[in-house]
C-alpha cells in the first residue's frame, strides 16, 4: 500500500482520533494524542493485519504517524517522541491523568523500551 492510499484509508480514524482529542474547536489535548499514537504503533507492529495492513506497510503507517504528529504537534514530533515523552515524568503523570490503565501503561512502556533502546545515538 502506497503512502497515499494508506492516507486515504486511514483519513476517517485519523480523524476521529483527532476529534476525540478536541478540547475545543481550537485545542486538542496533544498529550491524548500522542498517547493513541504509540498504541496504535504498538498495536500495529505486533499485528499488521489487525491494523489492516501487511508488514511490508508498515514503514508507510509510521511515515503517516509521523506526518500527522508533525502537523498537529509541530516539527519533530514523531513517533520515537511520543514513546519519550510516555517515559518522561509529564508522560507518567499524563497516563495517570487519563487514567490509562495499570495493563496499557505496561504496554507503552514495553514498546517504548524497545523503541528507545533503537533510536539513534543510545
Amino acid at each position: 500500500m502506497t503512502l497515499n492510499e494508506m492516507k486515504d484509508r486511514f483519513a476517517p480514524a485519523i480523524e476521529e482520533m483527532i476529534n476525540s482529542c478536541r478540547i475545543t474547536d481550537e485545542f486538542i489535548d496533544k498529550e491524548r494524542f500522542q498517547v493513541l499514537i504509540a498504541t496504535i504503533w504498538g498495536n500495529a507492529v505486533l499485528d499488521p493485519a489487525r491494523t489492516g495492513i501487511e508488514e511490508a506497510d508498515l514503514s508507510n503507517l509510521h511515515d503517516l504517524l509521523n506526518e500527522q504528529l508533525s502537523q498537529l504537534l509541530g516539527t519533530g514530533a514523531s513517533v520515537t517522541s511520543c514513546y519519550e515523552f510516555i517515559m518522561s515524568k509529564s508522560g507518567e503523570d499524563s497516563l495517570k491523568r487519563q487514567e490509562v490503565s495499570s495493563r496499557h501503561r505496561e504496554f507503552l512502556h514495553y514498546f517504548a523500551g524497545l523503541i528507545l533502546s533503537q533510536a539513534p545515538g543510545k
